[in-house]
């Protein structure tokens, strides 16, 4: 009778606490996986996961405006080494915002983020990408001037310079890719084309994101990675986050994210060499899909 009753008390417990849901522990490799990785690796030869406007965590009416579902603190520990920050100026500071939908984010919390992650974890490197993604209101500072004091604040971290070669010379540091007319960073304002694949200096872009369908989508996505794989010298950045722009209701980032990232996961499997891979809607299993293949 006893034995009974503790057996169905400790039946009735077990699946109460399965209903309790569990936080999925993130892979410790995403911390530090530039640790395992070669000192002397051509930066422009490496696999990086990425996140394309990496503080977009909320939405208008719950369809425009939303990107991601992790924080950046997350996404930094499952990997993530590229940041896409879209910035506005509001009284005089910095707002993270995804074109009109303010995301409730001080770009200084970013910073003071950024800046835990990478004392913390020095051997890797961060590369962000800042642009000025809405006017500014009830603020008369120059953009460039004030996020320059932002900057300097971190300058043990902050690299003003254009990107190293090798990624022993790049460990340690945040690295500013500017997509604002700056006098600091790697240069990407002049020649950045909007809806396009394009090259710019060093680097080549497909950034291809209103689009008919995702087939086509799927086809820069492929024909991008074919060009990383060949390229040694040029820092290729495939973005795989779009919406389609001619269905009703409108399609927006989650809708076309939850089509091409379970098949990111089967086509990446072919493929050596990535280079950076700027998505929506990040998960464990696709950064670590692309950062292992530095380390294997």
């Amino acid at each position: 009778m006893i034995i009974g009753t503790i057996i169905i008390i400790t039946m009735i417990l077990l699946s109460i606490f399965a209903l309790i849901p569990i936080e999925k522990d993130y892979d410790d490799n995403g911390k530090n996986w530039m640790s395992m990785v070669s000192d002397d690796t051509n930066i422009c030869d490496m696999s990086i996961p990425g996140t394309h406007d990496s503080g977009a965590f909320h939405s208008l009416f719950d369809v425009a405006g939303k990107c991601q579902d992790l924080s950046i603190s997350k996404q930094l520990e499952i990997g993530v080494r590229f940041l896409d920050l879209r910035l506005q100026m509001v009284n005089n500071e910095f707002n993270i915002v995804h074109s009109f939908v303010d995301q409730n984010l001080k770009f200084k919390s970013v910073l003071d983020d950024l800046d835990n992650f990478i004392n913390d974890n020095n051997k890797e490197f961060i590369i962000i990408s800042i642009k000025e993604d809405a006017d500014k209101v009830s603020s008369n500072r120059d953009f460039e001037e004030l996020l320059l004091e932002y900057l300097n604040e971190y300058s043990n971290i902050c690299y003003d310079k254009s990107l190293p070669k090798t990624l022993g010379e790049a460990r340690g540091k945040i690295h500013i890719l500017s997509r604002y007319e700056l006098s600091f960073g790697i240069p990407a304002y002049k020649g950045w084309k909007d809806d396009d694949s394009f090259k710019l200096d060093n680097m080549y872009i497909q950034d291809n994101y209103c689009i008919d369908n995702t087939i086509d989508k799927k086809n820069d996505i492929k024909e991008t990675m074919n060009y990383a794989k060949e390229s040694s010298n040029e820092l290729v950045l495939n973005f795989t986050s779009c919406y389609l722009d001619n269905s009703f209701p409108p399609s927006y980032a989650g809708t076309s994210a939850l089509d091409i990232n379970p098949w990111l996961l089967e086509v990446f499997n072919n493929n050596d060499k990535l280079g950076i891979v700027v998505a929506d809607f990040i998960t464990v299993e696709l950064s670590a899909l692309i950062y292992e293949r530095n380390i294997r």
